[in-house]
């Protein structure tokens, strides 16, 4: 029986060889050097391929340091205390990748620009770790979504301010600070 999809098969090679070339790109040039016609000729794609994939750069980018889905296994099978350590020690080496660092000025002025991609980043990593940090609560208790929702905003946040602001701060023991001050929170 014949596929029901139209058009021919996306080959991954040109999604990864695009991905790596924006990661290599941002570090070298940052966000306002970096154009979609660079990475093309850096992954060795026409520019076609990349508005095929990606409606814009912001999107291409954030797919490029965030990737499509969020990698949750550090959370499986913890507790509450050892989700807030990932939230805190995740978002800070989010936040001190080099591409990431390189992509923070331009991204956070194009997710003012696109609702849409904002508000999907927030639900497409938010909702799945929400989710584990109120596994076993029931509809009564449902304050917990909200707890974890706000522990990730405390977390991200400081880690960003951290990253950007405060670098003399980001340390280990700044981290581990935050991480009691959230599980506090988080009981």
């Amino acid at each position: 029986m014949a596929s029901a999809t139209s058009g021919r098969p996306r080959d991954p090679r040109i999604d990864a060889a695009v991905l790596a070339a924006t990661r290599e790109l941002l570090v070298q040039v940052g966000w306002e050097g970096m154009s979609l016609r660079s990475i093309a000729t850096r992954a060795g794609v026409g520019r076609a391929a990349l508005h095929r994939r990606w409606p814009s750069k912001a999107h291409l980018v954030l797919d490029a340091i965030l990737g499509s889905v969020p990698d949750l296994s550090p959370f499986e099978g913890t507790d509450r205390a050892g989700w807030v350590r990932w939230v805190v020690d995740g978002s800070a080496q989010l936040f001190g990748r080099p591409e990431v660092r390189a992509a923070l000025p331009g991204l956070l002025a194009a997710l003012r620009d696109h609702d849409d991609l904002r508000a999907t980043i927030w639900m497409g990593f938010s909702t799945p770790a929400t989710e584990l940090f109120a596994a076993g609560e029931t509809t009564a208790q449902s304050g917990a979504a909200k707890d974890a929702r706000a522990a990730l905003v405390l977390a991200a946040g400081a880690a960003l301010f951290l990253s950007v602001i405060a670098r003399e701060d980001d340390t280990p023991e700044m981290r581990d600070r935050l991480h009691e001050l959230l599980v506090k929170v988080a009981r």
